[in-house]
């Protein structure tokens, strides 16, 4: 239902599917949403958030994500993320122990106001406790596993060629730019992979127009409707 509204009424959709394959799919359907609700797919973008995580090797670039998204994931933040899940009270299990047996039945939703991590817990329980078993996880280290993400991962010569290729072949028509740590993490982009993208002709030098829509390639505001420009978001 959120993907044919936002065909239907938005310019660009704000994606949490910044891995390219997931990013490839979701795309590809909303673009054939798009031709079925008689709209130009080119007039709608798809720009998901990224988190990149950069070193000066693979395997330091490797070493730093599992190392930000264990800083991430304190050891409360494990049991409290867990229980949303397990819908059971867990405060008594050791965060750095192994994942408890899942529930036999949903359970219920103990944060109130707050959105739940997954569409069906019981299943999403049974699946993490799976693979928690299968890899020997703690219940910290499963949480880490099933949260967290940092969707490019590399050497800033990697990293460029990883989102260019991204982009050539279909997984989003940009990316937002999430910094991996606060407040350094986007200077550290733009300082060494910036310039990589630039040279590879993928990335403006200079902004053409003064409006963002401009510089987006959307032109004037959406005429369907008179109203002033939206920008959804659908998951």
């Amino acid at each position: 239902a959120g993907r044919d509204f936002a065909v239907r009424t938005a310019d660009v959709i704000f994606s949490r599917h910044g891995e390219p394959e997931a990013g490839r799919a979701f795309r590809s359907d909303v673009r054939s949403r798009a031709l079925a609700a008689g709209r130009d797919p080119d007039s709608i973008l798809v720009i998901p958030a990224v988190s990149v995580v950069l070193g000066d090797t693979e395997a330091e670039a490797a070493e730093r994500a599992r190392e930000i998204s264990f800083q991430q994931v304190t050891p409360q933040t494990a049991i409290h993320l867990l229980e949303q899940v397990w819908g059971e009270d867990l405060s008594a299990h050791d965060p750095e122990g192994p994942v408890p047996a899942p529930p036999a039945a949903a359970g219920e939703q103990l944060t109130q106001g707050q959105a739940r991590r997954v569409d069906d817990p019981l299943a999403a329980a049974r699946e993490w406790h799976a693979l928690a078993q299968e890899h020997g996880w703690s219940i910290r280290e499963l949480v880490v596993s099933q949260t967290t993400r940092h969707e490019f991962i590399g050497t800033p010569d990697s990293i460029a060629a990883q989102l260019d290729d991204a982009a050539q072949t279909g997984a989003a028509d940009g990316y937002v730019l999430s910094g991996s740590v606060v407040p350094h993490g986007i200077d550290e982009f733009v300082d060494r992979v910036v310039p990589l993208l630039q040279e590879r002709g993928v990335l403006r030098t200079e902004y053409e127009h003064p409006t963002l829509r401009g510089n987006l390639g959307l032109g004037d505001p959406d005429e369907r409707t008179g109203a002033a420009p939206r920008v959804e978001v659908a998951s």
